[in-house]
């Protein structure tokens, strides 16, 4: 996400894999979150494991509707 979007070193990117409770969810997902130091955060869930994200998934997730909490 950073080199996707260009991100200075003051935004953090923060990433987790968490496990899905919710009926039909994949039983892991990754939620990526970009914590700018000014601005809003914001927070994209992917449904599979960290370690089977591409970039062609992260670009996708930026396409997609941005979720808030």
């Amino acid at each position: 996400m950073r080199t996707l979007l260009g991100l200075d070193d003051d935004t953090a990117v923060m990433v987790r894999q968490l496990t899905c409770t919710e009926p039909g969810c994949p039983p892991l997902e990754t939620v990526v979150a970009l914590l700018p130091m000014e601005g809003e955060a914001r927070r994209w869930t992917l449904h599979r494991p960290a370690d089977q994200i591409t970039e062609d998934d992260l670009r996708a997730a930026l396409l997609a509707p941005e979720q808030h909490d």
